[in-house]
């Protein structure tokens, strides 16, 4: 289940999903490319896993590119500091004076995928759980 969940979020990614907002001009112009949470080296795609911890199978970004990926998951709303402000500008980013915050939109991949897998997931879980209980379950 981990490893079935673990490569639909990536195909999420790749192929990504219309509800997605676009990426901001600037953030196009310094990538030179339009794909949402795909990036050069550390991008997200390379981080989702799963892991198995007992009864548990986690699946998701973990360990310091977590935060990166919640952000992207959730969205994000980020006070403007003049010392950002600053340096935006010196990266070709001018805000307007009355801007207090950046917003990063929600752009769900872990969440809606397990939405849309939903009924696999279950299925797949129900499978697993017969080949153990037919396991040890003596036939009469």
């Amino acid at each position: 289940v981990g490893a079935f969940l673990e490569g639909k979020i990536k195909e999420k990614i790749q192929q990504g999903d219309p509800e997605w907002k676009p990426l901001h001009p600037f953030t196009l112009q310094r990538k030179k490319s339009d794909k949402l949470l795909i990036d050069t080296g550390t991008h997200i795609l390379n981080r989702i896993t799963h892991k198995v911890e007992g009864d548990i199978v986690k699946v998701g970004v973990f360990g310091e590119s977590a935060l990166v990926a919640a952000v992207h998951e959730f969205g994000c709303k980020i006070k403007v500091t003049e010392k950002m402000r600053r340096f935006l500008h010196t990266q070709g980013l001018h805000l307007r004076k009355d801007t207090e915050y950046i917003t990063i939109p929600q752009r769900s991949y872990l969440r809606k995928t397990f939405d849309e897998q939903k009924d696999e997931i279950e299925r797949l879980i129900g499978e697993e759980v017969k080949a153990v209980v037919d396991k040890f379950v003596i036939k009469l």
